[in-house]
């Protein structure tokens, strides 16, 4: 059976050179929002394909809005540049009903999984993942015994890298990664599209919380295909691109504690806002500095 074409993949692209394009079927449209000028427009072989030039990096969030405001297709796809696919994922990814967001699962360049559903981050998981804490936890020793007690039954939901299996989550409770995802474009269009106020990180989080909140019956669907692969950060070659993504995480995690409710979340807002403040004294005082 063909797979339906009544779709459109919106690219967004920055630090990228290149753009496989192959795994897109040649009636299907396809949007590349260049975020640099990195991306030669000729590099981009589709028959179909449109081109955005913000003339700026306006985020990711931001650009899809841009993308989606062109789309006349029944569904879209969203897709990081570095993550590479084949026609059988075009098959899972357009297919689908309106209440599913669908994914695939995705490994690294070295072929490790990598999860492409997980369950909403708590105060304290935030918190963690923002500082970083997992890398002073190595596998096996007493610290990750330590943190995996602090963060409970969502951490042995999470876990770190473990492949998501194929099935149904209930977006009330999971979120789909924005490395790859296709979604009904109404549904899409009726939450407002990704907050502009996420520069960079979250806003694939956010994005699900409020499709959850607007439609009860929203699914997360990995979809039964071969895993794709993701290069990891593949677009922050650079010191300033990794300054960026560093401080864009910090930002993201303060506004995203900030929008929701009660004192744990309140908490965990300024203890971000002080860990953000400190790195942002650390990158002034030592210009390379892109860690915690």
């Amino acid at each position: 059976m063909e797979s339906p074409v009544d779709t459109t993949v919106v690219f967004v692209a920055y630090g990228m050179g290149s753009l496989p394009l192959g795994w897109i079927p040649c009636e299907a449209q396809v949007i590349v929002v260049h975020n640099d000028d990195q991306l030669d427009e000729a590099a981009c072989v589709h028959p179909s394909v449109e081109h955005l030039h913000p003339g700026a990096n306006i985020g990711f969030g931001r650009a899809v809005n841009l993308a989606v405001e062109q789309v006349e297709t029944r569904r879209i796809i969203v897709c990081n540049p570095d993550v590479a696919l084949g026609p059988e994922h075009w098959t899972a990814l357009a297919s689908g009903s309106v209440d599913e967001v669908i994914t695939v699962q995705l490994v690294d360049h070295e072929g490790g999984p990598m999860s492409s559903v997980l369950p909403y981050p708590s105060p304290v998981t935030l918190l963690a993942g923002t500082f970083d804490l997992i890398s002073l936890a190595p596998t096996g020793s007493r610290r990750r015994r330590l943190l995996s007690a602090v963060l409970g039954s969502w951490g042995e939901q999470r876990r770190w890298s473990v492949a998501t299996p194929p099935g149904s989550y209930p977006m009330c409770d999971h979120w789909v990664s924005g490395a790859v995802f296709s979604i009904d474009t109404d549904r899409f269009r009726k939450v407002g599209g990704f907050d502009p106020r996420y520069f960079l990180y979250l806003e694939d989080t956010d994005l699900c919380r409020r499709v959850a909140r607007t439609f009860a019956e929203a699914e997360a669907v990995v979809a039964p295909a071969p895993p794709g692969v993701h290069e990891l950060g593949g677009s922050a070659h650079t010191e300033s691109a990794a300054r960026l993504v560093r401080r864009s995480q910090w930002d993201s995690a303060v506004y995203y504690a900030g929008s929701e409710g009660g004192w744990d979340w309140w908490c965990a807002k300024e203890i971000l806002g002080l860990g953000r403040l400190g790195h942002r004294v650390r990158c002034v005082a030592s210009p390379g500095v892109t860690g915690n």
